[in-house]
This record gives C-alpha cells, structure tokens and sequence, in this order.
C-alpha cells in the first residue's frame, strides 16, 4: 500500500498515512461515539507504517477538538509512533498544532512528551 487516506467528516477526522513518503497526518475532529469498532482498524494501518518506516517520519496532528475515548486511541498511536525513534527505526517528530487556549490539550501535548519521551513540537495557532 502506498497510501491511506480517510476524509474528514463532522466526527472523524482526516487520517492521511502516506507509507512512501513517511508522512502521517490527523486532522480534524475525533467525536466518534464508537471508537472500539473505528479505532482498532485505523491502527492496524498504522502497524503496517510502523512494521516498514521510513528512515525519517513527519507526523502532524491538527486536531481541533477530540473527546475521551478518541484520546485514548490517539496517545496509543502515538506511542506506537514513538517507537520507531526508541529502536531507531526512524527519526519521528511529532507536529501538534493546538489551540494556545485549550488547556486540555497543552496538558495532553505535556504529558505524552514526559511519558514517552518523544520529539514533540507543539506549535500554537495564531490567533487574530
């Protein structure tokens, strides 16, 4: 597979997994109500990137707004993510983009930079 790309929609946001390039992107929402039947599908797509990298891995999470259960599955992928760099298997860096007023993320940006002691770049909108 040479690429994976899901569109956003209302509650499930766009997903690109571009295996050739190492480019990963989430954006969007994630408000999905039923994140055990969605979720567990769109990581094993992420297993297939992390079972074959690229020697360098650019990740961009633009997530406007996720709710728990969403969270869940995304600090998931990005521990898996965060892998590749531990067994260097790929430079990763992580590109969060986030809103400088929502203290929820902030807190979720911190708190998987000190637990998984990955290479996150937290990058706040600019705001008018």
């Amino acid at each position: 597979m040479k690429k994976f790309e899901l569109k956003e929609s209302i509650k499930v946001p766009r997903i690109l997994i571009d295996y050739t390039k190492g480019e990963i992107q989430l954006t969007g929402r994630s408000t999905i109500n039923n994140t055990q039947e969605f979720y567990p599908r769109i990581m094993e797509l992420f297993q297939l990137y992390v079972d074959n990298p690229k020697p360098k891995t650019k990740v961009l999470i633009d997530l406007e707004y996720y709710n728990k259960e969403s969270a869940t599955y995304l600090f998931e992928i990005i521990k898996m993510l965060s892998t590749l760099s531990e067994e260097n298997k790929s430079e990763t860096r992580i590109f969060w983009h986030f809103d400088p007023d929502d203290y929820g993320i902030i807190g979720d940006i911190n708190k998987l930079k000190t637990e998984l002691n990955c290479n996150i770049t937290a990058i706040e909108y600019e705001l008018a």
